[in-house]
């Protein structure tokens, strides 16, 4: 009996406290019947214990390494490109209220947007495109609150392309794209 009733205090002691602390690294909001009441800085803050609920989440600036990326450039050269984001949660209401997987919808616009660009430059002026995916990302994901510093292309380099074509008899041919 007594195991229960201390298993029943570890998970719910979140819940039945009327206070939450907020550390100094993250933002949070406040929810009172899953309703937004109000945006809480790091601090303490008081609560209605089982009504009131605190989301919180980093606000200090992040990066995230994005998948690798194959693309064809302007002048038809096949590329390899690996890059990060470096951001920030600039408005934590709408990074945790108005987007689902606000980091996930992130890399996914950041690697449509260097697909965009890299598409429209040559190979030769790969080297200055930083700044203008930067300010691009930058401009589209602030309405999901978030500021990116920075877009960087880590690695890039020419590869050759294969195209792997089956049959109906599940034999493979391996045919060369020429680059």
């Amino acid at each position: 009996m007594l195991d229960k009733l201390v298993e029943f205090l570890t998970r719910f002691s979140n819940q039945l406290m009327p206070w939450v602390i907020v550390e100094e690294w993250n933002g949070a909001v406040h929810l009172r019947f899953g309703k937004w009441i109000q945006t809480l800085r790091p601090g303490l803050h008081f609560k209605i214990p089982f009504f009131d609920s605190i989301i919180e989440c980093p606000v200090i600036t992040q990066s995230i390494n994005l998948p690798s990326q194959t693309l064809t450039t302007l002048d038809e050269q096949s590329i390899v490109l690996k890059s990060i984001i470096r951001y920030r949660v600039s408005n934590v209401r709408t990074y945790l209220l108005k987007v689902m997987h606000a980091t996930d919808v992130l890399i996914d616009t950041t690697q449509g947007m260097i697909r965009d660009i890299v598409e429209v430059t040559t190979w030769e002026d790969l080297v200055d495109v930083n700044h203008q995916i930067t300010d691009e990302v930058k401009e589209f994901v602030v309405k999901w609150g978030i500021e990116v510093e920075a877009v960087t292309i880590t690695d890039l380099g020419i590869v050759k392309s294969f195209r792997i074509f089956g049959d109906e008899a599940h034999k493979t041919t391996i045919l060369p794209i020429d680059i």
